[in-house]
């Protein structure tokens, strides 16, 4: 009898000891569960929206949920995502690339939020897996006539300005080679506007909200923001710009959510009222993800240059802290623009535009 008793107590500890473990384990996922909340969402104000997820690395999109409630769609791997369901299969649009995606997206959706009556955007890390697509189908349209042998190449960035546009600048200088800089609004970058004009590069019109349901729902919508960032830059810089680049692209499908028919409509319209389009023929991939491999932009910009097209547009971003590996790249880039035989200039009203057929 005296055996079985210190046998029973013996085991008596473990309901207890299991009860510490459980605890603990509960306890740790806690921990980290509050550890990845703070590192990958935060709120901020609809004003300055696209500023922050910029430079904190982020990309985001506007799409329609349930119940016409807006959502927003955050991710550090694609430019652009269209959703609504997690389980639908999804279109990304990047600028230059557009892919499929299948139910294996993996997209984690958040509703605007209101706080005291100001609009709030909770942002929340997603991922997105996408295939290989073909190349986008270009069209150049000829402005001025060009030797047979005379090759021009155009170095553009989108969706600055921003902490990286100084370091860009400096490195054109060191070449002695301008660019072209499709701008957004920024709040607080009046100085670095200035500094792409007087510096003798083009300083060209993106659009000043990027947001894809304010400017492609309408025409009159989309002007509005035209309007809103020439404005600006003539304000600021005193120039006034008439060359654009559409957000996404003339060719891109994002739009068509809004309005089926909205890119052919200002395709024609924006021409009328004086404008030239650009779109670009070359993609560094840089819009494909945070700080991708500089070798791996450089690669995709020699493999474009094989081609040896006539005239090319090099599609780069100047987005902050998300793209510091484009600086890094660029000075290979023009090394290898100049040893393919390319001249690289500006873009100005008189260049030949690259434009996208779809």
């Amino acid at each position: 009898m005296k055996r079985n008793s210190r046998k029973s107590g013996k085991f008596a500890y473990i309901p207890i000891l299991a009860a510490f473990t459980v605890l603990f384990v509960i306890f740790g996922l806690t921990l980290i569960t509050i550890s990845n909340r703070s590192d990958n969402t935060f709120s901020i104000d609809d004003n300055t929206a696209y500023d922050n997820v910029s430079d904190n690395g982020y990309n985001f999109v506007e799409t329609e949920g349930k119940n016409g409630v807006t959502y927003y769609v955050i991710s550090k791997d694609s430019t652009v995502t269209s959703t609504t369901t997690a389980s639908s299969a999804t279109k990304t649009e990047e600028e230059g690339t557009t892919t499929t995606t299948t139910a294996a997206s993996r997209i984690k959706e958040v509703v605007t939020t209101t706080t005291t009556g100001s609009p709030l955007m909770n942002f929340n890390e997603s991922t997105t897996e996408s295939a290989d697509v073909p190349e986008t189908e270009i069209t150049v349209t000829a402005k001025t006539q060009k030797t047979s042998d005379e090759k021009i190449a155009y170095l553009t960035f989108d969706d600055g300005p921003s902490i990286n546009t100084e370091k860009l600048l400096d490195i054109l200088d060191r070449y002695n080679v301008k660019a072209t800089f499709f701008v957004i609004y920024h709040k607080n970058m009046e100085k670095k506007y200035k500094a792409i004009a007087e510096r003798g590069h083009t300083i060209a019109l993106h659009s000043y909200t990027h947001s894809y349901s304010k400017i492609y729902k309408t025409e009159k919508g989309y002007y509005q923001d035209l309007n809103k960032i020439h404005d600006y830059v003539e304000k600021v810089t005193g120039v006034d710009s008439k060359i654009i680049r559409f957000p996404g692209g003339s060719s891109n499908t994002v739009s068509k959510k809004y309005n089926k028919t909205i890119m052919k409509t200002l395709k024609k319209s924006v021409t009328e009222k004086g404008y030239v389009y650009h779109d670009w023929n070359i993609d560094s991939s840089d819009a494909s993800g945070i700080n991708r491999d500089p070798d791996l932009l450089v690669s995709r910009v020699k493999a474009g240059l094989k081609k040896n097209k006539p005239v090319v547009d090099i599609l780069m971003h100047d987005t902050g802290k998300s793209k510091t590996t484009t600086v890094e790249a660029l000075p290979r880039i023009i090394e290898a623009v100049q040893a393919s035989g390319y001249t690289i200039e500006p873009l100005t009203l008189d260049s030949t535009p690259i434009q996208h057929n779809w």
